[in-house]
């Protein structure tokens, strides 16, 4: 049985007038050179390859109207991260704490202060936040989702998406893992299961024909 018998891989389209880009953690302990995770053992290029990309998303999205929403992922520390810290050894003694450099959004992105920004603390950017309430405000039907990870809070937040009635379209080239081996699956998870996976030519002609 070919796969598009069983599901549609363009199923959705980017909607004029209702549809945002959700940036997803793209911060400096994920991305910088001198960031917890780059500094801490860990290849941090797979996750560096999302910042072209999302600039040249920003850019196409800043030109068509269409907002731009920004996350970050942390916690004051360990008492407020959940069970998911008993398994992230690499966060328990620091990375991902809220007011530090490292929470911060990575300058290189230029993030601009009319902007969205949302704070999360678990690996949905739904998760107790005001993400969905944003959206609703803006009328929003289709999502662009890029940042990291591909398999943890990309994957949760797409699935998330969903299952709010929300169209999540992720740019492949704009998401990276610090687990590269996993971003295939995930991907694949994804495009079969309950999002869109998009190429970035796709979705900037997509943006420019907004």
């Amino acid at each position: 049985m070919g796969e598009t018998q069983y599901f549609d891989p363009h199923a959705w389209a980017l909607v004029p007038g209702a549809t945002a880009h959700v940036v997803i953690d793209d911060q400096n302990d994920f991305l910088h050179p001198d960031g917890w995770y780059a500094t801490h053992g860990v290849d941090v290029s797979h996750m560096q390859r999302v910042i072209e990309p999302t600039k040249a998303l920003n850019a196409a999205c800043r030109a068509a109207g269409v907002p731009i929403i920004w996350t970050r992922h942390g916690t004051r520390g360990v008492a407020d991260a959940g069970p998911f810290v008993d398994k992230r050894v690499l966060i328990r003694e620091g990375g991902l704490r809220q007011r530090t450099w490292g929470y911060e959004l990575l300058d290189e992105l230029e993030p601009h202060a009319d902007d969205w920004y949302v704070e999360k603390t678990r690996l949905s950017a739904f998760f107790n936040t005001n993400l969905d309430t944003i959206l609703r405000a803006l009328g929003t039907q289709t999502l662009i989702i890029s940042g990291v990870l591909t398999n943890q809070c990309v994957g949760a937040t797409t699935k998330d998406a969903l299952f709010r009635d929300y169209r999540p379209i992720v740019v492949e080239e704009a998401v990276g893992t610090a687990t590269p081996y996993l971003h295939g699956p995930a991907i694949e998870m994804i495009r079969v299961g309950w999002g869109q996976v998009n190429t970035l030519a796709e979705t900037l002609a997509e943006l420019r024909a907004l």
